[in-house]
């Protein structure tokens, strides 16, 4: 048997065994014959699998509908209400096969100097992960986390947040840049770039404050205006956006190809499709990122046309006098995901260039940027975006003058207005003269589809796109998007003082609708009755 062989069991037996708040031995188990893996294979195991977890199962099942980019995948995340099993899944998943791997880089390496800037890295994806867990939960463990110890100490939503902000400042002032490294074939985001991995800790760090600007505005400004003073510190170009690409292998494609692809025939009645929210921001808009995004529908009543499936099935009628055009219509009457996301060795972004341009220009449009020119940012987000999908400058520019979208004006709807709306004509892409920020959230949720936890984040704080709430939830009523996932069963059978504490803190009960702390309320569809 291989040694890698010996490893990858090792790790899938670990992994399979325990959770973060059972008991979860050290894989130093025996101090007479310890087991010592490699951080070249612990950090690419947890990259491996943060990207399955979050470009994969949780991305399809529970994001897709949340933020509008794809539609599909019936069950009851979509219908917004919740699978008990499947949040215990990703509990633990969060815990055990994405944070676990390099939590033990940092055990077992942090006191030999010859692994110092191997360790910060692991840290750093390490706050990472903990800063998609935050937003999907609100208050959980972190500090006392993995240690094996039983009743682990949760911590407030807050908190986290600020022991997050200090931590990757930390970090990322802490790498060497002359000493050691991953191999570039284990880190499979840089390639052993440490230079890189300093500008994604300061441009995750640029995210998180932006993230809880609502909450806590002087806290953001404070560390945006910090950021803003090396603002080459941050992610400033196309090489330097974190991402990472599957495998061609069928231990390795992406979760989208996978089902989408070749397993299409098993998945056809729930194959994810375009929204049909993400088809009135961009085609009244001529956005020629569409085609990349989604292909034309290939049968049905829309055939050889961008037709994007509304979260909720065709329902709603009853609130509108308009004829429903998504009557008895079937997954294949849709248009596709775009070709780009269904390949077997697709990309997954974590952060990228473009959305570092929008972080700039939404902080310098409050002025908490030292450059405070906000259109800049925002054009050099929309033409980061256009490169980043290999469009070319001229469809950049040609987008950049339309109106809605050149800065400051206004959408042309003269005789199309309905094109800019949903098919129940409730909810609308159209921005006002002056409205600023509207433009650079809207662009911002743009330029990240199939980042659902990210997209999620953002539109939970900005409550500014209209999006369609669900009306085909179990009880015929409808609901707005979700504020956050409920904590796991298995949290209540083996912490449950904790997490009982955690309840405590969100300000209402543990469910899908209780809005975290760093979030704004649900904005109520002023065409529909409350």
């Amino acid at each position: 048997m291989t040694i890698m062989k010996s490893k990858l069991i090792y790790i899938a037996i670990m992994v399979g065994l325990f959770s973060c708040t059972d008991q979860f031995e050290e894989i130093n188990q025996n101090p007479n014959n310890p087991v010592k893996v490699e951080p070249e294979f612990l950090l690419t195991t947890s990259l491996r699998e943060t990207q399955n977890l979050y470009g994969g199962n949780m991305n399809g099942v529970v994001f897709y509908n949340y933020t509008h980019y794809f539609s599909g995948f019936q069950g009851e995340f979509q219908r917004y209400t919740y699978s008990v099993s499947s949040t215990n899944d990703y509990w633990r998943n969060n815990y055990v096969r994405c944070l676990m791997p390099v939590h033990q880089i940092v055990k077992l390496y942090e006191e030999d100097p010859s692994y110092k800037n191997r360790v910060i890295i692991a840290k750093i994806w390490k706050a990472y992960i903990f800063s998609n867990i935050v937003s999907v939960w609100g208050g959980v463990p972190m500090s006392a986390a993995l240690e094996g110890t039983p009743g682990v100490a949760y911590e407030k939503e807050q908190d986290i947040y600020t022991a997050l902000l200090d931590q990757l400042k930390e970090l990322a002032e802490a790498i060497d840049l002359t000493g050691d490294t991953y191999k570039a074939n284990a880190d499979k985001i840089y390639g052993g770039d440490l230079m890189k991995w300093k500008k994604f800790a300061q441009t995750l760090r640029l995210r998180l404050a932006m993230r809880i600007s609502a909450a806590d505005p002087e806290k953001a400004k404070k560390i945006a205006l910090e950021i803003s003073r090396n603002a080459t510190g941050i992610i400033s170009s196309k090489a330097e956006t974190a991402a990472m690409n599957w495998g061609i292998t069928s231990d390795s494609w992406s979760y989208l190809y996978n089902r989408v692809v070749y397993n299409y025939t098993a998945n056809k009645a729930t194959i994810p499709v375009l929204c049909e929210s993400l088809v009135y921001h961009t085609l009244p808009y001529n956005d020629a990122r569409l085609p990349v995004y989604g292909q034309p529908a290939k049968q049905g009543p829309s055939i050889g046309k961008y037709f994007g499936q509304n979260i909720s099935y065709g329902g709603g009628g009853g609130y509108t006098t308009r004829t429903n055009p998504h009557s008895l219509l079937k997954q294949d009457d849709y248009s596709y995901i775009g070709e780009r996301f269904l390949q077997p060795d697709a990309e997954y972004v974590f952060l990228s260039y473009a959305e570092a341009c929008f972080l700039k220009a939404e902080a310098a449009l409050k002025g908490w940027w030292k450059d405070t020119n906000a259109q800049n940012y925002y054009y050099e987000g929309i033409d980061a975006s256009y490169d980043h999908y290999g469009l070319s400058a001229d469809q950049a520019t040609a987008y950049k003058e339309t109106p809605g979208i050149k800065w400051g004006t206004e959408t042309d709807s003269t005789g199309r207005f309905y094109e800019f709306q949903d098919w129940m004509g409730i909810c609308s892409s159209y921005i006002k003269a002056n409205d600023f920020n509207r433009q650079i959230i809207m662009q911002h949720w743009l330029a990240m589809p199939n980042q659902g936890v990210d997209a999620w984040a953002l539109i939970r704080r900005t409550r500014i796109l209209e999006f369609q709430p669900q009306f085909a939830t179990y009880d015929g009523e409808y609901a707005y998007i979700p504020d956050r996932i409920p904590y796991p069963g298995s949290e209540y059978s083996t912490n449950p003082l904790e997490v009982e504490k955690a309840v405590s803190w969100l300000g209402g009960p543990d469910g899908l609708f209780t809005k975290l702390w760093f979030g704004l309320p649900n904005v109520k569809n002023p065409n529909l009755p409350h």
